[in-house]
């Protein structure tokens, strides 16, 4: 399968690449001027897609860290931690905000580094926002985890997460620009997840099941209970879809002053529409399916949406239209329509659990062939290594 079509191999070269405008506090007056000191003690000979990967393995790692040690909130008990005492496993909690700490860092460095050794190129452009895509759905499951948030809340903060960062990627492909407001995911919502990380390790996990009583006056008097685990991470949903909402603001208003049909504009975010409104479908008809194995199935709808997000990204960068439709999506709906034909008709085509083992290992495999073949793809278009600098040629005298 061939990625990028004979059009795009022309546009690929000439493509003078994206710009970040991050209007972010913590970036402006913290995070960058500590990554423009730290990656002067970086060699020149390490490819900035190296320091990319370096990042997203350490979330992984962080994953697996608190999915082996401390697991889901309805899973507490046996030799699991309890909530009343979980001080020997701690250092988990501690561990996870570490490798959060060291992706944010990296994902800020790499570009910096690539500016300093002069190799920026589309595929770091790409490498690096397809990282940040796979962790769309690795954080929150680190830091809900960590929270002793339940597994369908950790599941609607990612599908709130996915919004907003398609969205950017959307308005990006307009303006060619991807701004990043004062308050964003890439920086504040990672200094809150190392935050949340490192207050559970000094003081366990007791502390996000405390009970908070508030009212709100409006027609009429509202009262409301509930933990602050949960209300913290039913505010950050609701800042993803206030988020989503400016950009489609932005987005349509620059559709127009392209004169770009709105029916045209709208119609390109129709694969994460599908895969968006597909896993509500099947978590509508089965819910006790996704708390069999929810890890599992929310690394497969990660997997499915930065493979979207990617294939969106490479055809912004090389000039080339939008696709409505990805051939991963076949397997989830495929999955959807199995689980309601047991529903409604009592009819089992395969086993539910099956299925979501298999399109675990179809979106992996599909990822996996995916950024394999990107990589060799630009690297061949671009002339340029992907993660090795070549050494100087050493002028003959």
């Amino acid at each position: 399968m061939v990625y990028i079509s004979s059009k795009g191999k022309i546009n690929l070269p000439n493509y003078k690449g994206g710009t970040t405008i991050d209007k972010s506090i913590m970036y402006q007056y913290v995070i960058s001027p500590s990554c423009n000191i730290i990656v002067e003690y970086f060699p020149k000979s390490l490819a900035p897609n190296l320091i990319t990967a370096i990042g997203l393995f350490c979330n992984f790692l962080g994953l697996f860290s608190v999915f082996y040690f401390i697991g889901f909130n309805e899973n507490v008990g046996g030799n699991k931690p309890t909530l009343e005492d979980d001080s020997s496993v701690r250092w988990v909690y501690l561990f996870a905000g570490m490798m959060i700490f060291i992706y944010m860092m990296m994902d800020n460095i790499d570009g910096k580094q690539a500016r300093r050794t002069k190799t920026s190129s589309p595929l770091g452009e790409l490498f690096d926002h397809g990282c940040d895509s796979l962790c769309t759905g690795l954080l929150p499951l680190i830091v809900g985890i960590s929270m002793g948030i339940r597994s369908w809340e950790i599941l609607i903060a990612f599908m709130a997460a996915t919004i907003p960062f398609y969205l950017a990627h959307w308005e990006e492909y307009f303006t060619h620009h991807l701004v990043l407001g004062a308050l964003n995911g890439p920086t504040e919502a990672e200094c809150m997840a190392i935050l949340f990380c490192f207050l559970t390790g000094i003081f366990g996990q007791w502390i996000w099941f405390i009970k908070i009583d508030f009212s709100i006056f409006t027609f009429n008097y509202i009262q409301y209970t509930g933990q602050l685990n949960e209300i913290i991470f039913f505010a950050m949903a609701i800042i993803s879809f206030v988020t989503a909402f400016q950009n489609i603001l932005t987005s349509t208003k620059k559709a127009i002053d392209m004169k770009i049909s709105l029916f045209t504009a709208y119609s390109q975010p129709l694969p994460f529409i599908i895969f968006f409104c597909s896993e509500f479908i099947w978590l509508k008809l089965s819910p006790s399916l996704f708390k069999t194995f929810p890890i599992i199935h929310i690394l497969s709808l990660t997997f499915i949406f930065s493979y979207v997000v990617c294939r969106c990204i490479v055809q912004r960068i090389c000039q080339e239209d939008f696709r409505l439709f990805y051939k991963p999506l076949i397997f989830l709906i495929g999955c959807v329509l199995n689980t309601a034909v047991k529903v409604y008709f009592n009819i089992e085509i395969l086993d539910e659990q099956v299925s979501v083992l298999l399109l675990f290992a179809i979106s992996l495999g599909f990822m996996f062939h995916f950024t394999y073949s990107i990589i060799q793809e630009m690297c061949l278009v671009l002339k340029i290594n992907a993660f090795t600098i070549p050494s100087p040629i050493k002028k003959l005298n």
